[in-house]
């Protein structure tokens, strides 16, 4: 009986956790479309570096800097987790500038099947035929969205480049964060991850930036309130799923970026596009199932 209370327990929380980092995908599928927008007038690396400076501002207002001090031995993995994913995220707003935010979010979203392979490599999970299956899945997929039938241009090629670059950057920083929710809080993390981000992306800024337009002021403000949102909603789902669940969740980004692009900026993905998303939808499906 106990045993089976406490299954039902863990049940509950993982379902809990699913549903918070579901609502994170919706606000992240906007920051998406925000990028697009934003990019036109602002390089993406700095378009990254408002997100970071934005939302940090907005967490230490929020926070009043209370419940901030991690532990020591955590340290190093917030370093870490805030390099992870600054690379990735500044590598994701290049993939959209050029590929566009369908397009660049659905090969963003393989990363759950980069994050179960960090776990294996580093927080010692079994490699198993699961796994395997699924990264051949998720390589058809993208071989046949960015491959010689998938007629890409060079310019959507270089940002679907970026875009796969990111999602194994972003594997490791999901595993990362989950390791870190076992005894840190989301506020901690997610105030961070801004930081970190922050002064990484800030050498951006020395080629100077471009001068302020309200198109450019109110993009910005739809990166970063989504943004800051759909983080915080991320790693406070963590601390109720398995990282490889919580990825899964959070793939379903590409649905709200993708409809948010076609409706605003009349761009849909092609059949192609469509039938690799297909392949690799399956793939975090296979890599997020139970044992």
């Amino acid at each position: 009986m106990i045993a089976a209370d406490v299954g039902v327990v863990r049940r509950d929380l993982a379902l809990r956790g699913i549903g918070i980092i579901l609502l994170s995908s919706f606000f992240f599928g906007v920051m998406a479309v925000c990028v697009r927008l934003a990019a036109r007038e602002m390089p993406p690396p700095q378009v990254a570096w408002v997100r970071f400076t934005g939302s940090l501002l907005v967490l230490l207002a929020v926070t009043r800097g209370r419940g901030l001090r991690p532990r020591a031995s955590n340290r190093r993995a917030l370093a870490l987790r805030g390099l992870l994913g600054a690379g990735a995220i500044m590598l994701y707003y290049i993939g959209i500038s050029g590929a566009g935010a369908g397009l660049a979010t659905l090969l963003h979203c393989t990363h759950p099947v980069f994050t179960a392979l960090f776990a294996v490599s580093f927080l010692g999970e079994a490699f198993s035929a699961r796994i395997g299956a699924a990264l051949a899945l998720n390589l058809a997929g993208v071989l046949i969205v960015v491959g010689p039938g998938g007629n890409l241009g060079p310019a959507v090629l270089s940002g679907a480049a970026c875009a796969i670059a990111a999602a194994v950057l972003a594997g490791g920083a999901v595993a990362t964060a989950r390791h870190l929710r076992a005894t840190e809080s989301a506020a901690l993390i997610t105030t961070y991850f801004m930081a970190v981000g922050s002064v990484a992306t800030a050498p951006s800024l020395i080629a100077g930036v471009p001068a302020a337009t309200p198109f450019l002021a109110l993009a910005l403000l739809g990166v970063v309130v989504p943004s800051v949102a759909g983080q915080w909603l991320l790693h406070h789902g963590l601390g109720f799923t398995s990282a490889t669940q919580g990825g899964l969740a959070a793939a379903t980004m590409v649905i709200s970026a993708a409809g948010l692009e076609a409706l605003l900026l009349n761009e849909h993905l092609g059949s192609g596009a469509l039938l690799g998303a297909c392949l690799m939808i399956v793939a975090v499906v296979v890599a997020s199932a139970k044992r």
